[in-house]
């Protein structure tokens, strides 16, 4: 056992600990290293989208190609900001996060619709076998769930829809297993780190 004197070590240890101690109860230890993280993560996050993304796009699109109608987004953006402030106007919010998420999706379906596109064709596959049966039965059962407006009058629907119901469960059940398993490989790499790089403690 030989515990490391590098002094990077140590603060990454220490804080590994502050924010592991908020297992046991809240803190100040944990208070500290929460604060840390968001004001470290927040003032990286400002200097480089102001270097690396606002400045540099400026210079380039407004500046020397005269493309001026990135200042209307520029400004449509700053409309993010009323939701803080006093009054009636906290509305005008609503207006650029709805340009975004239309342009996103858009963008998405337009530019790259490679993925979207192979899922919904993957949902189309054939019935040769009996796995290809079954995904098209749960998968028919997972739309009736959403079958609103027929759903209490026809009786195939309603109990497809108990059962699409299930299926989504199921789903994310499954995705949330998956999330579940990152962090517990995230857990063991800092335990790993803990006794392998900090404490000097042959784990392998």
């Amino acid at each position: 056992m030989h515990v490391s004197t590098d002094p990077q070590v140590w603060i990454m240890a220490l804080c590994t600990l502050a924010v592991y101690s908020y297992l046991y109860k809240e803190n100040p230890f944990w208070r500290l290293a929460e604060y840390a993280l968001v004001a470290l993560y927040t003032s990286y996050s400002v200097a480089y989208y102001w270097h690396g993304y606002l400045i540099p796009r400026i210079k380039t699109y407004v500046i020397e190609r005269h493309q001026y109608y990135y200042i209307v987004f520029g400004l449509l953006g700053l409309l993010y900001y009323c939701r803080y402030l006093p009054g009636k106007v906290q509305w005008l919010a609503r207006y650029p996060i709805a340009v975004e998420v239309g342009w996103g999706l858009g963008a998405v379906i337009a530019v790259s619709p490679r993925s979207p596109m192979q899922q919904l064709a993957d949902s189309m596959r054939p019935l040769k076998n009996v796995n290809d049966v079954i995904f098209f039965l749960l998968l028919l059962t997972a739309f009736m769930y959403f079958f609103f407006t027929v759903g209490k009058k026809s009786p195939v629907v309603s109990v497809g829809g108990k059962i699409g119901r299930l299926v989504l469960m199921v789903a994310l059940g499954t995705a949330f297993g998956n999330t579940i398993q990152g962090r517990i490989s995230l857990f063991l790499q800092r335990l790993s780190f803990l006794l392998a790089d900090w404490l000097g403690i042959p784990i392998g």
